[in-house]
């Protein structure tokens, strides 16, 4: 036997419990994994079921299930490629593992929320979009830019051979619709006409050359055609006229409008008067369609996305609030932002404004709430044509040659918009562009296409008079009962009913996970991590794939009670099909429905990394050692308020909410309270919350440019102090980001450092224990303590730096010692030893107890923001608020979903921290579905009834009690039940 087959035991040497009788391992068999916190832990995991490893936050379950499980199988995978196909993805190094046996091809389900890609909406993450393309292209109908009536679809080829069944003689006019383009003038499209090679035009009907100059009324809208050709029918212009139609259903988007100048004299006379035969073209304007492909309807094609948004939907329009926010201070005064203009009487721009000023009435020390509407109309959107002289500013130190020439002002709103415009079009390279306009601008529907992303041509398609668009803007429900419902198709039927059974299989998947709300048009950017992860596993389950491992992260995360089910559902179909299904989990419902759980634990971080417990869902109720036993079993539980507390009287109300699918509500808001915002999945309670109530005291606290969602009005702002959000985004995006620098105490720790008698004999400041400047850290690795090296078509190494070993610090600065510790050592302690080390410093114990006390004690100080979890950065913030709170407060402190990632222990940890917060004076606003969290609250708005366009109302408000006894609300009735068990 070789050494190595000495080392690594077989199938046949594995004991029997983990072998079936023909050979084949029933079980995923791990040996000594030690990835992060994990204490060489081994364990049999068994394969074809539905597995949930739980455990508090910490504990090493997503180690175990992502870093070792995941990570090892996806490495294997990629290793049986070929050394050139490894340098075009993403190697993995092998993970700190002895052994796995048992593994197969593995797919990771985790959330994604950082998808900002605009152009990525649920219809092309799902494919479905895609297969309604190829749909549309199969059997759409094309319809009239004219008079909308239905007309036929004609390849290239067809209407050639048309065009030459008519007699010979024939003079036939081929033309292109075309369309002027937003913001341009007609002058702008007459030459882009020019630039493909045409030089004449119909306008309304007329004959117009464009070499000579054409004057049009740019307020009116006109119909322009491009005259392609003029051929005289004959059999030898096939080849001709082939390209000439080619070329014109370019020009014309895939249309094209036909006239017989000339008939031959067999020609019967109807038909010269009428035109061409109605089964090739519109009756009435002799349009037809040229064939239909599928990149026809993709707005991420160039050739088919609406050319003023370039298929994004959305453009930036200047918001004039944002240019002027503070509207007390006059022009002179620096009234607009330095981005828009700045008023200088030196400089050009400044003359142009004064003289405005002169011309037309108004001073520049004229506070500017106080300019006339017709000035300030002026100094946003110019003199419209109207010329004015240039005027030397009183104090200019500088002559000007074009003082008393007239001159023709566009306006500042105008002049950004024309830069905005010419960046857009022409994607001028400029790094600082995007942000300069993101100063000033605000995002708007496109106006050209109103958000629809295609040209408008693409639009004159439709599916049983429905066009693509509007298919997209139905909700999965509604889209599955219209595909349902499509008449027999005609046109090449075996392609469109196999495309067809496609589509009804995704959604029908999509509807029983749970996201029928959802609709194709929305951004996944817009997507929680809980919705991005049950899309991914709808489209695992459509695969039909088998003896495949799935290992999912919490995919009950932002799922209402009532839908929970289903996705267990889900979970459940894809182990029925003959999968191995891991699942990272606290949801209770989640973990009774498993085959088998394994527990890590007992706590977290060097606390954890062991398996507790693990067994069927009975066994581990059962089992003493484990906490999640304890509380599911009912002999540990959080509890509900003895007595629930009651608003300080005062309150917010916001009037009019009406952003998105919220019915025009108004809603009463108490302070001074604990206060949940329920409702199943979406019903509206991130809009509400995120996009009217956040943005708008978010523009009232903090940047007056934030634009928030459509509402009348908020009253009661004067009451809060200040608004604080506690999301789930990273407390930093680079690796020199720690804990100990976002809470504050990493600057009290480098003083002490600094004060030490060893560094001020050497002269150190406070900069020489820093890792991120110059002076104290390791040059070697910038003070990262790692360095990494690309090995090309191998996984990258990161390795310690050889110069510092991983301390960050150069050895002089680390030859500073604190109660023997250098600054190294110090950051390299949990919260929790920290807590003990610096209790002489009360503000570094306080700071840190805040972390400690919501089960973060385990983290390092100096460990990197790049690897706390959401959930973890958020109680980070959340402990850095408490740390600064003081009674009699008035802030009010948002959170979404802050039960993310978290344990039934580490839950009743985050509730003291809320409470704490409460008791402080502050209010609190969570949205959650949670039962545990929404029992503790003091009042719950549930919204409702539905998610879509059937929610966006308030179902009932109140105390838990008063919401369970509601028989309208799906909360209630899950609460209920909550409430009845204590």
């Amino acid at each position: 036997m070789t050494k190595t087959e000495a080392q690594f035991p077989t199938v046949d040497t594995m004991p029997e419990d983990i072998r079936s009788t023909r050979g084949v391992r029933r079980t995923i068999a791990i040996k000594g994994a030690s990835e992060h916190n994990l204490q060489k832990v081994s364990v049999e995991i068994p394969r074809d079921c539905l597995v949930v490893f739980t455990g508090m936050s910490g504990s090493g379950k997503s180690s175990l299930a992502f870093d070792t499980i995941y990570a090892e199988g996806q490495r294997l995978l990629l290793e049986s490629l070929s050394s050139f196909t490894k340098r075009f993805v993403d190697q993995l190094k092998k993970p700190s593992v002895e052994l796995i046996l048992g593994l197969s091809p593995v797919v990771s389900i985790e959330q994604k929320t950082t998808n900002k890609n605009p152009r990525s909406t649920v219809g092309t993450l799902t494919d479905i979009y895609d297969y309604i393309r190829v749909l549309f292209s199969i059997t759409g109908q094309a319809h009239c830019p004219y008079c909308g009536r239905s007309i036929p679809v004609k390849t290239a080829v067809q209407i050639v051979e048309h065009l030459l069944a008519l007699p010979e003689g024939s003079t036939v006019e081929i033309a292109a619709p075309v369309y002027k383009i937003y913001g341009e003038d007609y002058g702008y499209l007459f030459g882009d006409i020019r630039s493909k090679g045409y030089r004449h035009v119909r306008i309304n009907g007329e004959l117009y050359d464009l070499s000579e100059e054409i004057e049009l009324d740019e307020g009116r809208e006109y119909e322009v055609l491009a005259i392609i050709d003029r051929p005289v029918i004959k059999k030898t212009i096939e080849k001709q006229l082939r390209a000439t139609v080619t070329n014109g259903l370019r020009v014309g988007e895939g249309f094209l409008r036909f006239r017989i100048l000339k008939p031959a004299k067999e020609l019967p006379e109807e038909q010269a008067v009428r035109g061409l035969d109605a089964s090739f073209c519109c009756p009435e304007h002799q349009t037809t369609m040229g064939e239909l492909l599928p990149y026809y309807f993709s707005f991420n094609e160039a050739d088919s996305a609406c050319v003023t948004c370039l298929g994004l939907g959305t453009y930036l329009k200047v918001h004039p609030d944002l240019l002027v926010p503070d509207k007390k201070r006059s022009i002179a005064q620096k009234a607009f932002i330095p981005e828009a203009f700045t008023y200088d009487k030196n400089t050009w721009m400044g003359r142009i404004v004064y003289s405005l000023g002169q011309h037309y009435g108004f001073s520049m020390d004229t506070p500017f709430e106080e300019l006339p509407p017709e000035a300030v109309d002026i100094l946003f959107y110019g003199t419209k044509g109207e010329k004015f002289p240039i005027v030397l500013p009183e104090g200019a130190t500088k002559g000007d040659q074009h003082v008393g020439k007239p001159f023709r002002f566009d306006g500042i709103i105008n002049s950004i918009e024309r830069r905005y415009k010419h960046y857009r079009q022409k994607q001028v390279a400029h790094s600082g562009m995007e942000t300069y306009l993101r100063r000033v601008m605000v995002e708007h529907n496109c106006p050209d296409c109103q958000g629809k992303r295609l040209k408008r041509q693409r639009l004159l398609v439709t599916l049983n008079g429905t066009n693509i668009y509007e298919l997209g803007e139905m909700n999965l429900s509604e889209l599955s009962r219209f595909m349902a419902n499509l008449p027999p198709i005609t046109r090449q039927r075996e392609a469109g009913e196999q495309v067809l059974a496609e589509i009804k299989l995704r959604l029908r998947l999509l509807v029983g996970i749970g996201l029928d709300y959802l609709n194709l048009n929305r951004r996944s950017a817009t997507l929680s991590g809980g919705e991005y992860q049950r899309l991914r596993l709808s489209t695992q389950i459509s695969s039909g794939l088998m003896g495949m491992l799935y290992v999912l992260d919490e995919p009950s995360i932002g799922l209402h009670p009532r839908d929970n089910f289903k996705m267990i559902a889900t979970l459940k179909q894809l182990r029925d099909i003959g999968n191995s299904v891991i699942v990272v989990e606290h949801d209770e419902d989640t973990i009774r429905a498993a085959d088998h759980i394994i527990e890590m634990g007992p706590g977290a971080g060097i606390h954890g990394g062991h398996v507790v417990a693990q067994g069927t869902p009975p066994e581990v109720l059962q089992n003493p050692d484990s906490l999640t036993g304890q509380f599911l079993s009912g002999r540990r539980e959080i509890k509900i308020p003895e007595q629930r507390r009651q608003p300080n009287g005062v309150e917010l109300v916001i009037r009019g909410a009406r952003q998105n699918n919220l019915k025009n509500i108004d809603v009463h808001i108490p302070l001074g309270v604990l206060v949940c915002i329920t409702g199943v999945s979406g019903s509206g309670k991130s809009t509400l919350v995120n996009e009217i109530l956040f943005k708008k005291l978010a523009s009232v606290f903090h940047d007056s440019r934030i634009i928030p969602g459509k509402h009348e009005t908020i009253e009661g702002i004067e009451h809060l102090r200040d608004m604080v959000n506690i999301d789930q985004s990273p407390i930093g995006r680079l690796p020199t980001s720690t804990p100990a620098t976002y809470i504050g105490v990493y600057d009290h720790i480098r003083h002490i450092f600094a004060g030490m008698p060893e560094a001020q004999a050497r002269g150190y400041t406070t900069s020489q224990f820093s890792f991120n400047v110059k002076g104290g850290r390791c040059e070697e690795c910038s003070g990262q303590g790692l360095v990494t090296t690309q090995l090309h078509f191998m996984p990258d190494v990161e390795a310690p730096c050889r110069v510092c070993n991983g301390a960050r610090y150069n050895q002089e600065t680390l030859e500073v010692k604190y109660h023997g510790k250098s600054i190294a050592d110090v950051l390299d302690l949990s919260v929790e030893e920290s807590v003990v080390f610096f209790e002489d410093h009360p503000l570094i114990t306080h700071k840190l107890g805040m972390l400690n006390q919501l089960g973060l004690g385990y983290l390092k100080l100096g460990q990197s923001s790049t690897t706390l979890s959401g959930g973890e950065a958020q109680r980070v913030k959340l402990a850095y608020e408490l740390s600064k709170v003081k009674r009699g407060g008035k802030n009010l402190y948002i959170l979404d979903e802050p039960t993310t990632g978290l344990h039934l222990a580490d839950i009743q940890h985050l509730l003291e921290s809320l409470n704490r917060l409460v008791d402080g004076g502050h209010t609190v606003l969570v949205i959650e579905h949670h039962l545990d969290v929404i029992k503790t609250a003091d009042t719950v708005i549930d919204l409702g009834p539905e998610g879509g366009e059937r929610g966006g109302e308030i179902l009932c408000q109140g105390t838990p009690e008063e919401i369970a006894a509601c028989p309208q609300s799906y909360t209630g009735q899950f609460l209920k039940e909550k409430l009845r068990s204590h």
